[in-house]
């Protein structure tokens, strides 16, 4: 299972901050508390689930980490998305509309009727979700209070503007590939 933490930390580093978390954090709290994880998931409490690229020898492209015992403000049991991630050569490629169409079947074998998430207000990603039948249920917002964080605040701030510059170099060399097949058909 050291595959499943290397490729969380590797896609991690690439994917979308948390709500107040780089994904430097990300990467780092995957790497540190995976055995946790993994104990859980042999526990029956969590669910890996993988995104496989058969025509690329089985490579790894993504991830989602499904708690199976979540609840609701209510307290009614539902399956919940704590993490979801492809690498970047897999964005826009429809390995997260997979995952979730497996978590959902998951969900669904499981006879459990929602399953949950959580995604920041400005990760642009909100979009996806919604087109993959999420519903917007609840806004969560966040004040910092003190000076560090402020800071903490700060540090997302830059990561997010570093992760959107990777986007754009991601984005410009996909459409470069593309303009190329298009010229060479």
């Amino acid at each position: 299972m050291d595959w499943i933490r290397d490729l969380a930390v590797q896609a991690s580093i690439h994917t979308f901050t948390g709500l107040r978390a780089t994904a430097q954090e990300k990467a780092r709290y995957i790497g540190v508390e995976f055995e946790e994880l993994k104990r859980y998931a042999l526990q029956g409490a969590y669910r890996f689930l993988i995104a496989i690229d058969k025509e690329k020898g089985d490579k790894r492209a993504g991830y989602l980490f499904l708690n199976l015992y979540d609840q609701d403000d209510l307290g009614r049991r539902q399956t919940f998305v704590e993490d979801i991630a492809a690498l970047p050569e897999y964005w826009g490629l429809g390995v997260g509309h997979l995952l979730f169409d497996a978590a959902t079947k998951v969900t669904a074998e499981l006879g459990l009727h929602f399953m949950g998430g959580e995604v920041a207000a400005e990760n642009s990603r909100i979009e996806a979700a919604l087109r993959n039948n999420f519903y917007l249920e609840s806004y969560r917002v966040v004040r910092p209070c003190t000076p560090e964080a402020e800071q903490i605040m700060e540090e997302v701030r830059r990561s997010r503007e570093k992760q959107d510059e990777v986007k754009d170099k991601l984005d410009k060399l996909k459409e470069r590939r593309q303009r190329r097949k298009r010229s060479e058909s």
